[in-house]
């Protein structure tokens, strides 16, 4: 696999774990991602809705959620969409409309007549709605490639859920989604970086 031939080291008859820099792992995860069959997908996207499931989705009010860009193999948030709405209907899904010249996101509630339309990226985003402020939020699902050990993630590269995250309160709930397991560390993390607080992956849920 690439990740088996690009994250590891043969020296002196022994393999040894390279750390790597955001524009590396970017790379290396997003084509290990799109190189995945439908059978893989369905498996990765069926074990993270069961490691979803085991959150106490009880004591939270005001849930973020991403809508998946299918073009890139995104981990898919629809199965989880559904089951909170059947089995936590107390819960406000909220999601996203981004504007690309501010790099800055607002946020509306994610209801059943929300209409989504697509931006220039493909992503699909609310047209109108309630808005909803970053403060308001209890927990935020963040769409990443992989992550590290101390939670910092790599992205797409352009700071939308940085800044995004950095409005919200302290005590927000910040879940990375990924297919893939941690990586010991990122080696250019930024001060305006901001960490996860765990992250889901079809194996396990990661607390940093």
């Amino acid at each position: 696999m690439i990740i088996s031939v690009l994250y590891v080291l043969q020296l002196q008859g022994r393999f040894i774990l390279i750390d790597m820099t955001k524009d590396q792992l970017r790379k290396l995860y997003r084509a290990q991602r799109n190189s995945l069959s439908i059978e893989e997908k369905q498996a990765y996207n069926s074990n993270l809705l069961e490691q979803l499931k085991t959150f106490e989705w009880e004591q939270y009010t005001y849930v973020h959620v991403y809508i998946p860009l299918e073009k890139f193999n995104e981990p898919d948030t629809i199965p989880f969409i559904s089951w909170i709405r059947e089995y936590s209907p107390h819960i406000h899904l909220v999601t996203s409309q981004s504007d690309f010249e501010t790099g800055e996101m607002k946020h509306y509630l994610l209801e059943d007549t929300t209409q989504l339309v697509e931006n220039h990226w493909g992503i699909l985003e609310p047209l109108v709605g309630e808005a909803i402020a970053e403060e308001m939020l209890d927990v935020i699902l963040v769409p990443l490639l992989v992550v590290d050990s101390r939670g910092n993630r790599v992205g797409y590269g352009k700071g939308f859920y940085d800044r995004f995250m950095g409005k919200c309160r302290a005590d927000v709930l910040t879940i990375g989604i990924s297919f893939y397991d941690v990586v010991p560390k990122i080696t250019d993390v930024s001060e305006w970086d901001i960490p996860l607080k765990c992250c889901v992956t079809p194996n396990k849920i990661y607390y940093f």
